[in-house]
């Protein structure tokens, strides 16, 4: 499956984000703060949290793209 780059201010909750070790996490909580400095801040459904500047573009799949990797993955 071809990589999907998205801006964080565009993620939305139930989208999946890229590890470091090529597996993708579900986000299960999203919060976005516009002020004073815009960023992501991002709960991962590992539990892992992460806050990801707006400026920022991260490899992402939403829940349809993540089921059709699996499909084509062989998972």
């Amino acid at each position: 499956m071809p990589e999907t780059y998205r801006p964080a201010a565009r993620l939305r909750e139930g989208d999946f984000i890229a590890r470091a070790d090529g597996s993708f996490q579900e986000i299960t909580s999203l919060v976005q703060v516009l002020k004073p400095v815009g960023f992501a801040m991002v709960t991962l459904a590992d539990g892992f949290k992460v806050n990801i500047p707006h400026t920022h573009e991260v490899n992402c799949r939403t829940a349809k793209q993540q089921a059709k990797a699996g499909v084509s993955d062989g998972s």
